[in-house]
């Protein structure tokens, strides 16, 4: 009820029982009714006084907290900033010898070889403000921590332990005089800073990966990041997603010669369901030179064959001319390649069961390889991994995998090894 309508009410009693007072009372009935409209005006302004307070709060604005919009202003840029990330821990333990030292008793193992250990292999933030589409700016940076920082190291910020993985600026500019155009693109994006690679099925992330572990090809025939600039258009009405890239080279935060790497990877999908992507890196990747150029090709072909079973395939060629530590007369070139075939099964949504096998075979010693005790020709490796997610934000993987070497001693004197390992992944 408004305030103006409480007051017409009590003045419209107060004149109603002066006037029964006069007619019909006494002198000393009057001077009761007096005071009892005294004590009913005194009522209404009380009241008056908390309606007041009531109307004030409402009308006041509500306070931005945890899980609101930001109000317009300074900050309001988080309002459109995702924040994630994951944190991922593991068991490994080696079947196969004795392996008397945890650290590094996992040979060929791209992050998780340490053995009968548990680890903290990764905790990372990551922030994404994407640009619109139509035109506009954004940006991304992830932050990671743990063991899996010391084989990236893309700019370690303190020793291996923490590592700016990715951090980078984003643009997105309208192409208005192609917009009507079937051939070419109406917008490109133009992205500058350290990025992910574009070559290779697996990626850095252990959550987007179908096995724990990572494939030989991912440890010893691709890059990891890089950084520089990196142009993406699409073209025959974005049938064709192209990349276009120039930058520092495989994994190093300053370009260590005077010469730039040349990155380019065009996906397509000649089917619904069927989807490829192909990249290439080259350039120099030795200290103090622009020779000894370094190529590698990369090829993935995924096929969700329906909503439970997917297939993927990883196909990559190396070749690098007088690779690092190879020089003067006996300087020799060097070349590599991977293969590695996938296939997932989702049995229900919270059960699945993920398979791989590879080969990766190495014509001549590469810097990757420079951890096993003698350059080996070929590797093959099979893996088995049962997953099941216990909530919509965690993981429960478990694994079985088998390595096998060319050579007698590749393995800690071994030419084979198997390592059994569990899992458990956080999504943020």
């Amino acid at each position: 009820m408004k305030i103006g309508s409480l007051k017409f009410i009590g003045l419209l009693v107060a004149a109603v029982l002066l006037v029964a007072s006069s007619a019909y009372a006494d002198e000393s009935a009057v001077a009761g009714m007096q005071n009892e409209i005294k004590a009913l005006n005194k009522r209404l302004a009380a009241l008056e006084g908390q309606l007041v307070s009531v109307e004030s709060r409402v009308s006041k604005p509500a306070i931005a907290h945890p899980g609101h919009a930001a109000p317009e202003g300074t900050g309001a840029w988080l309002r459109d900033t995702e924040v994630g990330g994951y944190v991922e821990v593991q068991y490994n333990n080696n079947l196969t010898g004795s392996r008397s030292a945890p650290a590094g008793g996992n040979t060929a193992r791209t992050f998780d070889n340490d053995t009968d250990s548990f680890t903290v292999n990764a905790v990372e933030l990551n922030f994404t403000k994407e640009a619109d589409p139509d035109g506009g700016a954004g940006f991304r940076f992830d932050l990671a921590f743990g063991e899996d920082t010391g084989v990236v190291i893309a700019d370690g910020l303190a020793g291996d332990s923490v590592d700016l993985q990715q951090a980078y600026v984003e643009y997105v500019q309208p192409l208005s005089f192609w917009a009507d155009s079937d051939v070419l693109p109406d917008t490109v994006k133009l992205t500058a800073g350290r990025f992910v690679t574009l070559a290779g099925a697996e990626v850095i992330e252990g959550p987007d990966n179908w096995n724990i572990s990572r494939s030989l090809a991912f440890g010893l025939a691709i890059p990891f990041v890089h950084t520089g600039v990196r142009a993406n258009f699409g073209l025959f009405n974005d049938y064709f997603d192209v990349y276009l890239g120039w930058n520092n080279g495989w994994d190093v935060p300053v370009d260590s010669n005077t010469y730039k790497t040349l990155e380019a990877a065009v996906g397509w999908s000649p089917m619904e369901n069927v989807s490829l992507f192909h990249a290439l890196y080259y350039g120099p990747e030795t200290a103090a030179t622009n020779g000894h150029k370094r190529t590698v090709v990369s090829n993935v072909l995924t096929w969700d064959v329906n909503d439970k079973l997917s297939f993927m395939a990883d196909i990559d060629f190396g070749y690098e001319r007088r690779f690092i530590g190879s020089v003067g007369a006996d300087a020799e070139n060097a070349s590599w390649q991977a293969y590695a075939g996938y296939t997932r099964y989702q049995f229900t949504d919270k059960f699945a069961v993920a398979a791989r096998a590879e080969t990766f075979r190495n014509g001549g010693e590469r810097n990757r390889t420079a951890g096993f005790p003698e350059p080996t020709d070929a590797l093959w490796e099979a893996t088995l991994t049962a997953e099941y997610r216990l909530t919509d934000n965690m993981l429960a993987r478990l694994e079985y995998r088998r390595d096998k070497s060319e050579s007698d001693d590749t393995f800690n004197g071994d030419s084979h090894q198997s390592i059994i390992g569990g899992q458990v992944i956080y999504v943020i």
